[in-house]
């Protein structure tokens, strides 16, 4: 036998169950727009508080002579990049790893020395982590690229357009041969591409122009 109204009450019961849960979550949705919309802004600052420490260590003796015998460490500075078109001055770190790529920039393990000859390569985020390369895309024929290292300066020119295709130029996340090594002086940058994606990179490519010594 049924009691009168105990339909109406679970019924009732129910739709508040819902409407509850709806409730928490519309929040949890709100919290994680939040959360991704803050997170970037929180992988710049902590990039800021790293650039901070590297610049710090890159003027130590003990970095100096690391990298002197070549034994600088993962996520180590390496070299300080300068390039006066995107007003970028931070430290280029060793290696290409998660840690080292989390302080802005890395440089391919694979690839030489700053001035050394070869195809120095160096990679870096685009919207994230202190965001060196967000705006590579504006680089031309002609701009310059600086790599300070504890030894020399090395000056970079960006080339004109070659092989076919411009510079900067895009290629696949699985086409390494932009970093592919060469009997020339060369600095090649990459990116993530497009903005906030890393199905593509964009890439530029500079000559060396000359060193000068450090003091």
């Amino acid at each position: 036998m049924k009691t009168p109204g105990l339909s109406r009450f679970k019924g009732q019961s129910g739709r508040r169950a819902l409407a509850t849960a709806l409730s928490a979550l519309a929040g949890l949705m709100i919290l994680g727009a939040g959360w991704l919309g803050a997170y970037p802004l929180y992988t710049n600052m902590r990039a800021g508080q790293q650039q901070e420490q590297l610049f710090a260590a890159f003027a130590t003796p003990r970095i100096q002579e690391a990298y002197r015998s070549g034994k600088i460490k993962d996520a180590e500075p390496l070299t300080r990049i300068v390039i006066p078109k995107l007003k970028l001055n931070m430290m280029v770190v060793e290696g290409i790893s998660l840690k080292a790529l989390n302080t802005g920039a890395g440089h391919y393990p694979m690839s030489p020395l700053p001035g050394e000859k070869g195809n120095v390569a160096i990679a870096g985020h685009r919207t994230m982590y202190g965001k060196p390369f967000n705006e590579m895309q504006i680089l031309e024929a002609g701009d310059k690229i600086m790599l300070i290292t504890p030894l020399a300066t090395h000056t970079y020119e960006v080339v004109p357009a070659f092989g076919g295709h411009s510079n900067p130029w895009v290629v696949q996340n699985n086409d390494w041969s932009p970093v592919a090594a060469s009997d020339d002086h060369l600095l090649t940058l990459t990116t993530c591409h497009p903005k906030g994606s890393s199905k593509q990179r964009l890439v530029v490519r500079a000559k060396l122009l000359g060193s000068e010594p450090r003091a």
